[in-house]
């Protein structure tokens, strides 16, 4: 059926789109159709689908949320392709002309029509993915899309339109039927002549959609090449358990959580960091001048992800140097009257904490981690560091930050995450390993910038609690490293739990929750099983 032909040729032509829209973004850095609408489909979502699926998938949670996106981009555009087909089934006009009609209307209906839609208001709050400059990417891809369709579309050797078009000097291969002349079947020149276009075509558009699938897998592999590293192997540690993290984490193995889909790359010769709002002395500093506009300090502080699974690996340790934020508001000079600081970066992401906090000492804006540069993944060239809260109050790829006196709910706040995002005590197994007849374990605990003042562990499904040797902090609002020894009384299976206090004495809560909307809680557990 024609709509059928339409439909697959329209999927062509998406695969084809897509890598056009990839090649661009790879060129230019400015974000795709794909991503803009893959963030829409997330933040349309309602709040328990989006906590149960991103507590089931965890990090396969946001690059298939992408694969998605592609592919529904796609059937849509396998959809206008069908749509084509059934506009163009009585035109006789050239291909090319109906395909450049094609591509102008869908070019008309992306830039003007949906974009618009999913990144406004319309369906939500605005978007931080936005394609800035999309009347070049979406013509290019429209254009593409367009006469490739009208290719994929056209009449077949067989149709007899096709052979009523064929036309020579004179007659021959015609017969009279009924006063008219007809082509004749069973002319050798008709059926020479029909198996030439036939060959050139089916060549033609067999290389196309090879061209276009070859694209599409390149882009697919791009979308897909998104995940995380474990935590890292043993190192020097509390008690050298086999297995135990390292105290401080590689950068190379420092997990990496971001609401986007591509990270951006940042130009450190062409950023800058502008203070603005209600300060006297409004800044804008390169660089270089940012570096220098404080003392520099330096702090061992841990990072942990509001969405990090009970037990689970999103949390490392790092070394940073950096500039007190008190200080650089200090040379600009904040106004009476101002309540908050609002965060923005590179990539969109907003976020605010109050004005007290910012002038905490120990709220610092670092540019170094583990004794280099920032990894761009990780934030360069600046990222913020606060203490007793969670990643997302603390933007990576810094670029403003405005003093202001009013409220400001941030991105994650906005998609039902905990406006304040105050780390929870949590602990965890790194390791269980046999040494004689006793079962080494170990792993870590992290209260924020309350310290651990204990870790104890079960072997009895919490009736009773034995406790675990707790190596010293390396500095405030770091994680804490314990060891522990147990001696299995017989052989068989256990399952072991672990829990901690803070500095104050207050036990990690019990009660099993899910990561949304202010972090995971509950005592880890491990099964493990003892013979004889």
């Amino acid at each position: 059926m024609r709509w059928a032909r339409g439909f697959g040729a329209g999927v062509a032509g998406g695969i084809a789109v897509t890598a056009v829209l990839f090649a661009y973004r790879f060129a230019t850095g400015m974000p795709t159709l794909m991503e803009a609408l893959a963030e829409r489909m997330i933040r349309v979502l309602p709040i328990q689908v989006f906590a149960l699926v991103l507590a089931r998938l965890q990090h396969l949670a946001k690059p298939l949320g992408f694969v998605m996106a592609i592919i529904a981009t796609i059937l849509g555009f396998g959809i206008g392709g069908a749509a084509y087909a059934w506009a163009t089934r009585r035109s006789r006009r050239p291909r090319v002309v109906l395909g450049g009609l094609a591509a102008l209307i869908t070019w008309v209906f992306l830039t003007f029509v949906f974009l618009p839609v999913i990144e406004g208001g319309f369906l939500g709050a605005p978007l931080t993915t936005v394609v800035s400059a999309p009347l070049l990417p979406m013509a290019i891809a429209s254009l593409v899309y367009g006469l490739l369709v009208a290719s994929l579309c056209g009449p077949r050797a067989g149709d007899s339109r096709a052979g009523d078009r064929l036309r020579t000097p004179g007659r021959r291969g015609l017969v009279e039927r009924g006063g008219r002349y007809r082509s004749d079947p069973a002319s050798p020149f008709r059926r020479t002549a029909l198996e030439r276009l036939g060959r050139r075509d089916l060549l033609r558009r067999s290389a196309i959609v090879a061209l276009a699938a070859a694209a599409g897998t390149q882009a697919a592999a791009w979308a897909g090449a998104a995940g995380m590293r474990l935590a890292a192997a043993a190192g020097a540690a509390f008690r050298i358990i086999k297995g135990m993290p390292p105290e401080v984490t590689p950068n190379g193995e420092f997990y990496q959580i971001s609401k986007n889909f591509f990270d951006p790359t940042v130009d450190v010769a062409k950023w800058s960091l502008e203070v603005k709002g209600l300060v006297a002395k409004p800044l804008k500093l390169s660089y270089t001048e940012f570096t220098k506009v404080a003392p520099p300090v330096e702090r061992y502080r841990t990072f942990e992800c509001i969405s990090n699974e009970v037990g689970g690996d999103l949390i490392g340790t790092a070394k940073w140097k950096g500039v007190r934020v008190r200080d650089l508001l200090a040379a600009a000079e904040v106004k009476p009257g101002a309540t908050t600081i609002i965060w923005r970066a590179v990539d969109g992401f907003s976020e605010s904490i109050p004005l007290a906090i910012a002038m905490d000492p120990e709220s610092l804006l670092a540019y170094e981690m583990n004794g280099e540069p920032i990894p761009q993944k990780h934030g360069a060239p600046v990222r913020v560091l606060l203490l007793n809260r969670y990643g997302m109050k603390q933007p990576k790829w810094l670029t403003s930050i405005e003093v202001a006196s009013h409220d400001y709910t941030g991105y994650w706040e906005q998609q039902g995450w905990s406006k304040e995002a105050t780390v929870k005590t949590n602990s965890a197994f790194r390791v269980e390993t046999k040494e004689g007849g006793a079962l080494l374990l170990g792993g870590w605990a992290f209260a924020g910038n309350r310290g651990i003042s204990k870790v104890e562990i079960s072997a009895d499904g919490g009736r009773t609690w034995f406790p675990a040797a707790v190596k010293e902090a390396l500095g405030e609002n770091c994680w804490q490293l314990w060891s522990g020894e147990w001696k299995p009384p017989a052989p068989g299976s256990y399952t072991l739990k672990v829990r901690a206090a803070d500095g104050k004495g207050a036990l990690q809560p019990a009660d099993p929750k899910p990561t949304l909307p202010d972090g995971g809680q509950g005592y880890h557990s491990v099964t493990v099983r003892v013979n004889g």
